[in-house]
């Protein structure tokens, strides 16, 4: 009867029982223990090793729920036969796949002008963490069930509230559903459309993100061009599709408003075709001058709108939740075949958001948001002005969380964009927003976004003179507008 003699480790914060059982596990998978041989006993194991039978046996217990040994009625454990370099290849596949610095791989620039985070100076941490705890201390045993799967109805009540007096939309509870964000939300309402519609309208440019989903659900996306009021309305007559998705609010990347002509326009397309019209309500708080836009779901007088709405943008990416609200052909076909997917969004955030909502604190949140970012965007347009006057076109609608720069030059945008980062500042190209291509360059003209939602506001001004010194005093290679 063979044995062997690991090295275990007491001070490790690892249970020995488990130091046990990967020391023969990898024995087993670089051949040193061959299959069909038999383990040593339990007993003479424990003898050998200077360990209870209950530590030696957990560590078998453990490699025959693996497959890695086999029982043998009133004889123990025998190894089963595997092939031992399919194991490793499988071992070394696994390791590469999970590295540590190949999932943390992102640069670090000095400036970072990408639209991916969210200022912390923002948020109301003390009134969220008591709220949350006040919510685990006194519905802790609700808690313990999945939950509404359209969400929690306090949440939807407080939602419903706050659309009508902000966003003009008239909605009962029942007909919005919480989903854990938008991606999630539109893949459910694409799994409601699919059986009956195959192809789509969207704008273009707009967003990969959004554009991802309906390709994943096998849409057949048309774009159609956005000029300064909003969707080009005379695409959609050619009659590809009955469903468009647009950002009339505030589009995404260009930052135009849809002109009140085109909505009409849009929604009297939608009556006389039977058209389905998404709308993405992504970041309509973030209005800084004149009256807030209404959303286009306001105006929609024949069920033809369903209103998408998020807390990722200006409050919590991190906890997960979006919304729809559907029209009543919609929600009829969602409680009859959609209902059994269980809420994805976590039901103690839902909870904790109603709360805040419901005690005013959200309505303070947005006015201190509002604020905040409408100080940055001042301060970039202002630092844009002084630093590059001339040399750019700056295109913006004093609202939203970015900025557009167009510029004449005889470089390409990618290298426009290898410039910045060179010089430690990550922006990122409108191209890549597009769908047609050569549609995004017109008369030597390229156009960057810069988003100041993530970097404080005392760096904005040394970020755009360090671009502006990347661009135009090292390589002046562009033209004055």
């Amino acid at each position: 009867m063979f044995s062997f003699t690991p090295l275990l480790d007491n001070t490790l914060n690892k249970p020995i029982y488990y130091q046990l059982y990967e020391y023969i596990k990898k024995e087993i998978i670089n051949g040193n223990i061959k299959g069909n041989r038999k383990l040593p006993s339990l007993r003479k194991l424990s003898e050998h090793l200077h360990l209870s039978k209950n530590t030696i046996e957990a560590a078998y217990q453990q490699l025959y729920a693996e497959g890695y040994i086999e029982s043998i009625p009133k004889s123990g454990y025998r190894v089963v036969e595997i092939n031992s370099s399919l194991c490793k290849l499988a071992q070394s596949f696994s390791s590469e796949v999970i590295e540590p610095e190949e999932l943390n791989a992102s640069k670090k620039y000095k400036y970072d002008l990408a639209p991916r985070y969210t200022d912390k100076s923002c948020f109301n941490l003390a009134a969220w963490k008591r709220i949350s705890n006040s919510v685990m201390n006194e519905e802790f045993e609700s808690l313990l069930s999945y939950g509404d799967p359209q969400g929690e109805y306090d949440l939807r009540e407080e939602i419903a509230k706050y659309i009508y007096e902000h966003r003009g939309v008239h909605c009962h509870p029942k007909q919005i559903i919480v989903g854990a964000g938008t991606q999630y939300c539109l893949s459910l309402l694409c799994q409601m459309l699919r059986s009956t519609h195959h192809s789509m309208y969207m704008e273009d440019p707009g967003s990969n993100w959004i554009r991802f989903i309906f390709e994943r659900h096998e849409f057949h996306i048309e774009p159609i061009a956005v000029h300064n009021n909003g969707l080009n309305i005379s695409q959609l007559e050619e009659n590809k599709s009955n469903i468009v998705f647009v950002t009339p609010s505030h589009q995404f990347p260009k930052g135009v408003v849809m002109s009140a002509s085109n909505r009409l326009q849009l929604l009297n397309w939608a009556q006389n075709n039977k058209g389905i019209i998404i709308e993405d309500d992504y970041d309509s708080e973030m209005r800084f001058s004149g009256r807030p836009i209404p959303s286009l779901k306001s105006l929609d007088k024949n069920d033809s709108v369903i209103f998408l709405g998020s807390f990722s943008k200006i409050f919590l990416p991190s906890i997960r939740i979006g919304y729809m609200v559907l029209p009543q052909w919609l929600l009829k076909l969602y409680l009859e075949k959609y209902r059994m997917y269980e809420q994805t969004a976590s039901r103690l955030n839902q909870k904790a958001l109603a709360r805040f909502m419901k005690e005013g604190h959200w309505q303070s949140h947005i006015r201190k948001v509002r604020r905040h970012y409408q100080n940055k965007y001042n301060t970039i347009t202002k630092a844009i002005n002084a630093y590059m006057k001339d040399k750019v076109n700056l295109i913006s609608s004093s609202a939203g969380l970015r900025v557009i720069l167009e510029i004449k030059t005889s470089l390409t945008e990618a290298e426009m964009v290898d410039i910045a980062k060179n010089a430690g500042i990550n922006i990122s190209p409108v191209s890549q927003y597009y769908m047609l291509p050569n549609t995004y360059k017109e008369d030597g003209k390229i156009k960057v976004m810069l988003s100041y939602k993530g970097i404080p506001i005392e760096d904005i001004e040394p970020a755009v003179k360090a671009l502006n010194d990347a661009w135009f005093e090292n390589f002046p290679s562009s033209q004055n507008f």
